[in-house]
């Protein structure tokens, strides 16, 4: 199965985008919803899940209709806690921001798998970073800010409005005018930097969140271990390790050991759940690959050696061989023909 068609997302995180578009000003998001083929009542269950494809389909009509450069900040400001469903109720009984950001890692392809929250905690802070799926696409940067100012903005929520990350690291270039973003982060924000990332410090980790219930957080925490085995069983493992890849392939091939890792289980027990599934680790890696080929000839200028270099191929000869057994047509045939979809 093509990568894209594994990936999904949290109904919860569709509605907030809707939610941002309502504060900008357009009022009929049904229509918005079906224009990129979304079903309105497939959003009345808050666990249901629709393909990323359509997500990210919306998040660029969305950025288009509310007619804003900073639909990404306007969206972390109409959100609160519990637009992140489960996850959002878990993090309202943390007991510290530090423990909120360890819940964020351990449960977040619940909400979603766009892309990939990982914590860096060293030199004194604690750095929130997020690797998204389609870096290339124009309206990714949109979504990446949203990510990263909606967990600043529950933060917030959580213990007060004084909450100031040190800084803010983002990849894409600067806008034209950066002041909204320094005057929501409350700090400086840099941009083409090497990875989008909020970073803390000990100050704001060790924050206390208020009327904490360590019981409801038990309980919380049950169901989401459940819903996340349920999740493994129904999408397969093998549609996490695709968002896993999709995230992490950038010169290199991600380790399997190193997966498994992330998802919290041996390489043994990782090989025998894509077997049971039919699958193999090699597959998805080829996927991987053909999805983010396609994805860098379409939105990207980058000489085809790179973009071998890029998906971690060691010789572009081999990429080539590779992209034409996808596509029957050669990476640079592919590109001057409009680089079909």
């Amino acid at each position: 199965m093509p990568i894209e068609r594994q990936l999904e997302v949290n109904v919860v995180l569709t509605q907030a985008i809707l939610g941002t578009l309502r504060m900008l000003g357009v009022a009929d998001t049904d229509s918005v919803l079906r224009e990129v083929g979304i079903d309105p009542a497939s959003l009345s269950k808050p666990e249901n899940r629709i393909p990323f494809e359509q997500q990210q389909a919306l998040w660029a009509l969305a950025v288009e209709r509310g007619n804003t450069a900073g639909f990404g900040l306007h969206f972390a400001r109409s959100i609160q806690p519990t637009s992140f469903g489960l996850v959002g109720y878990m993090l309202m009984n943390c007991s510290s921001i530090d423990e909120c950001l360890d819940a964020v890692i351990k449960y977040q392809f619940l909400a979603g798998q766009g892309g990939e929250f990982t914590l860096d905690r060293s030199g004194g802070q604690t750095a929130l970073c997020y690797t998204p799926v389609n870096p290339e696409q124009a309206v990714t940067c949109h979504r990446v800010v949203a990510m990263l100012a909606a967990n600043v903005s529950v933060a917030r929520w959580l213990v007060g409005e004084g909450i100031r990350p040190t800084r803010v690291e983002l990849c894409h270039a600067a806008p034209a005018n950066t002041d909204e973003y320094e005057e929501f982060f409350a700090c400086p924000v840099r941009f083409g930097q090497q990875r989008n990332c909020v970073l803390y410090g000990a100050s704001v980790t060790d924050m206390a969140v208020p009327n904490a219930s360590e019981e409801l957080l038990l309980l919380l925490s049950e169901r989401a271990n459940r819903l996340l085995q349920g999740l493994s069983q129904s999408s397969g493992i093998a549609s996490r390790i695709a968002s896993l890849m999709a995230s992490q392939l950038n010169s290199a091939v991600p380790d399997k050991s190193v997966i498994a890792a992330q998802l919290g289980m041996g390489e043994r027990t990782l090989q025998r759940r894509l077997q049971e599934e039919g699958t193999s680790y090699q597959e998805i890696l080829d996927n991987a690959r053909h999805y983010l080929a396609r994805e860098l000839l379409r939105n990207t200028g980058l000489p085809l050696a790179e973009v071998a270099t890029q998906l971690g191929f060691t010789e572009p000869s081999t990429f080539y061989r590779a992209f034409k057994k996808w596509e029957g047509a050669t990476p640079g045939q592919y590109r001057e023909s409009g680089a079909p979809s």
